[in-house]
């Protein structure tokens, strides 16, 4: 059964994204804020698609640890496309930190530049994480408060360990904003590479947030000790 369920949803899944994304294609004549609104929507839709047919559903722990004011990174494990729809839609307006090669995506790519996302390229190194930083600094004076982030770069299998990126930490000191950690285990039931999805509760625990940090090697194990 699950797999004509899992047929039926990329079936769905690919038609509603193609139709969603070539109708409010004309991207740069919308205003920024009605092009969150359009990403929010279409993220959600996706999460509810999943819970609808192929049963997964989520719970959220920790929700009191969300700063209630004042701009915040927010830094999650990566385990699969889950994730990123999810966080999106849940931090309403944020701005994505990306890996360069997602510009490429036609189309979306187009709504990635209007939202203002930051495109780093981990071959540049300094010249890339000089580029982060000044992007990050710019959209806080415009008003914006809420950054993501996947500080493992890469999506992880469940059980599997890498070392974080340590941008994240560059981030936190040279901004000196505070970093938000989130951990969920996506990864049993959205398999990334997979074609069969399981039925399953994903749990987000969001955790308190780490803040004044001065070492880099104390942030990242902080951050590691969450997500392993």
């Amino acid at each position: 059964m699950m797999i004509f369920k899992n047929i039926f949803f990329y079936f769905l899944f690919y038609f509603w994204t193609t139709l969603f994304f070539v109708f409010f294609s004309p991207v740069n004549f919308f205003t920024r804020r009605f092009t969150v609104y359009l990403s929010v929507v279409w993220s959600k839709s996706i999460i509810n698609l999943a819970k609808i047919i192929l049963g997964i559903d989520y719970v959220i722990e920790g929700e009191n640890n969300i700063p209630k004011s004042g701009p915040f990174l927010v830094a999650s494990n990566h385990q699969s496309a889950w994730e990123t729809f999810f966080i999106y839609s849940y931090f309403y307006d944020s701005v994505f930190i990306l890996k360069k090669e997602l510009k490429k995506i036609p189309i979306i790519s187009r709504y990635f530049k209007k939202l203002g996302f930051i495109f780093i390229d981990r071959n540049k190194g300094f010249d890339s994480l000089k580029h982060m930083i000044e992007s990050i600094k710019s959209l806080i004076c415009e008003g914006n408060k809420i950054f993501l982030i996947f500080p493992q770069g890469t999506r992880v299998k469940p059980g599997d360990k890498i070392k974080l990126n340590p941008g994240v930490f560059a981030i936190h000191k040279i901004s000196g904003i505070p970093i938000l950690p989130i951990r969920h285990n996506s990864g049993q039931f959205w398999i990334n590479k997979g074609f069969l999805k399981k039925r399953g509760l994903i749990k987000v625990r969001i955790f308190p947030v780490l803040k004044n940090g001065k070492k880099k090697d104390e942030v990242l194990g902080n951050l590691e000790r969450i997500y392993y």
